[in-house]
């Protein structure tokens, strides 16, 4: 128990080392393209209008008249301080914007998440342990098809079918208009369950489901397909046949408990790149069903050339990136005994 403790601290120690070097690295990349990219931000955040001396005072005040370097160095002391700039569109502290934004998107990453590995663990699990069945055929045309349409499709298809024309779902927003909910935390349904109103918390519930299932149908039919494959290999392994049989339980003993599990090994990396991507892929569905996430702000940002909130979205991006990938490290330890002991 102790080796397997020490095992998962090597392992999570040298992970936040590398992560903080890549941090460091990415931060340096993004800062250095977003300032050499063509245009004038200073212009932009004021107008055309604004006197020239005007803005040169605020091309000062930002530090955009000194070298790359220099202003790289600045934008490193404040963020030891905790801060990362000014934005050029809100005028106020981009972690604020941040602060702002991102728990929406969090949210809807969660129950994106939620869904996604739900629906690869069951899906897959049945698709892999009946090759050649209806099901599997079934869930095979899903999975083609779910890879080939990106999410923003899914999002309108689901979008027409069942808020248009069924009217089951709401087409936009977190909440109902005649729901008011003080924020807390900035999660609806974690601000709902803090205060007891659930009512508010079946409504952003039901606000949740067609954009995390856009979110997840896509990346939910490739991990099928690799579970699948998994699968298949390891059913016709001499222990699990040994199993069957025994006369074990098909499904709860031979195939969840003793197939499913060296079939993850495969699985599990691709769900945790997957899901570190939401903050990415979700933009366009966040647009397209009016959810108040970073997308808001991240496209104001790109469109009008607000230097600090493009280094700040893309720093949260690569955090995010960077703790899903320390999960999946530790997590393929606990399931996968061959890591712990070196690949052996």
């Amino acid at each position: 128990m102790k080796l397997y403790s020490n095992v998962l601290k090597n392992i999570a120690l040298k992970r936040i080392v590398l992560s903080l070097i890549s941090l460091l690295g990415l931060s340096l990349i993004i800062f250095t393209l977003a300032r050499i990219m063509p245009g004038d931000p200073a212009r932009m955040a004021l107008g055309p209008r604004a006197p020239e001396e005007i803005v040169q005072k605020y091309r000062e005040m930002l530090h955009l008249d000194k070298p790359l370097y220099v202003q790289y160095y600045y934008w490193l002391v404040n963020l030891f301080q905790g801060k990362l700039g000014t934005s050029l569109t809100s005028f106020r502290e981009v972690s604020i914007d941040i602060a702002y934004f991102l728990p929406a998107t969090l949210e809807l990453m969660l129950f994106v998440a939620i869904i996604q590995i739900t629906g690869t663990l069951i899906l897959g699990t049945i698709s892999g342990s009946k090759p050649g069945s209806v099901i599997d055929g079934a869930l095979r045309v899903f999975a083609y098809v779910g890879i080939c349409i990106p999410p923003f499709v899914w999002a309108l298809i689901l979008q027409f079918i069942f808020s248009y024309i069924l009217g089951w779902f709401p087409a936009t927003e977190r909440l109902s208009p005649d729901i008011r909910l003080p924020r807390i935390t900035g999660l609806v349904t974690v601000d709902a369950l803090i205060t007891g109103n659930f009512t508010a918390f079946a409504d952003a519930l039901w606000h949740l489901f067609l954009p995390s299932l856009a979110l997840a149908l896509g990346a939910m039919a490739q991990e099928i397909r690799i579970l699948r494959s998994a699968m298949v290999e390891n059913i016709n392994k001499d222990y699990v046949i040994t199993f069957l049989s025994h006369g074990l339980p098909t499904y709860r003993y031979v195939y969840f408990k003793y197939a499913l599990r060296p079939s993850l090994s495969s699985t599990i990396p691709v769900i945790g790149l997957d899901v570190a991507s939401l903050i990415a892929n979700a933009f366009m569905v966040e647009m397209i069903f009016n959810w108040p996430g970073i997308s808001k702000f991240g496209i104001t940002a790109m469109l009008r050339k607000d230097l600090n909130g493009i280094v700040g979205i893309v720093l949260v991006a690569g955090i995010i990136y960077i703790i899903t990938n320390l999960v999946i490290d530790i997590i393929l330890t606990i399931v996968d005994p061959r890591i712990r002991r070196g690949g052996q």
